[in-house]
């Protein structure tokens, strides 16, 4: 009996320390670390020209399988942006085939080969957001799957 309560404790000090770690917290005011990426066009995309925008990150790849059913919705979120609202959606690694095929024609503004910002962000996890305000400053780090609804929430008070 003694044994089982020690195994069950530990377990839910385990589950504690798991869940603790996929929450990031964010530090208001870090600024931004700056990077510059071309999207699937050969357009050249830097952080630093997008300054007096509020800047939706989306961290993705396309082994994950959550990221990509959120694709959709990132079509519709896309629509909804206000002119002084940019999201990039940053991949990782995958080919431009391979987004291009989970994409499709939709108009999405996708950032390829962008593992040095999943470095600089400290990205553990997929699909994360982060939000940055005008000023270049991390706002908001969310891990895991949005409402657009809490995203443009969010976008909204930044604004």
């Amino acid at each position: 009996m003694k044994g089982e309560k020690m195994r069950k404790l530990l377990l839910l000090l385990l589950v504690i320390l798991l869940a603790a770690g996929c929450v990031k917290p964010s530090n208001p005011e870090a600024k931004a670390p700056g990077f510059s990426y071309e999207d699937l066009d050969g357009e050249m995309w830097s952080l630093e020209e997008l300054r007096g925008d509020v800047v939706v990150l989306y961290f993705w790849t396309g082994s994950c399988g959550v990221c990509i059913s959120k694709l959709p919705d990132m079509v519709v979120l896309q629509e909804q942006l206000p002119e002084d609202v940019s999201m990039l959606m940053l991949n990782a690694n995958d080919s431009k085939a391979k987004i291009n095929s989970l994409i499709g024609d939709a108009k999405l503004t996708v950032l390829m080969n962008t593992i040095n910002s999943f470095n600089d962000y400290q990205i553990a996890f997929v699909p994360t957001t982060v939000f940055i305000t005008k000023k270049g400053e991390i706002a908001h780090t969310q891990v895991g799957l949005m409402e657009n609804k809490k995203i443009l929430a969010i976008i909204e008070d930044l604004r």
